[in-house]
């Protein structure tokens, strides 16, 4: 499935993240998936949400600058080389991958994650993983 991703800058400081996660919170916004990778005085956070555009609006009356960019958001088998193989699949297409970041259930309980990727052809991806 092919979703929108807001990518937050936040001050890499403490407090940040609860400020942001509290907004969610507070507009009834699930998060199906996040990243967070900081810098210096920066903090990336790229999450999935269930309602894009009511997150949008929580992010701005917080005060909270973004951006938005679309990822697939796949399911993988929690296997060891599920993500080899596709990751093989996608580049014999010369499909570049430009990040991605999963969840995982509780190891060996046979479930699926998810997967989001950020790459320059999304529908290709998508047709790729679900071979």
């Amino acid at each position: 499935m092919i979703k929108t991703q807001l990518t937050l800058y936040l001050k890499n400081k403490p407090g940040e993240l609860a400020r942001a996660t509290r907004a969610l919170t507070s507009a009834k916004i699930n998060m199906e998936g996040i990243s967070v990778a900081g810098t210096r005085d920066l903090s990336l956070v790229q999450i999935v949400v269930d309602d894009a555009r009511a997150a949008r609006l929580a992010m701005k009356k917080a005060g909270i600058p973004l951006t938005e960019q679309r990822v697939a958001v796949l399911s993988l088998d929690d296997t060891p080389g599920a993500l080899a193989k596709v990751a093989s699949r996608l580049a014999k297409k010369r499909i570049n991958i430009n990040y991605l970041y999963a969840t995982s259930p509780a190891s060996g309980t046979g479930h699926e994650c998810a997967v989001v990727v950020s790459a320059d052809n999304l529908q290709k991806v998508q047709a790729l993983w679900n071979k």
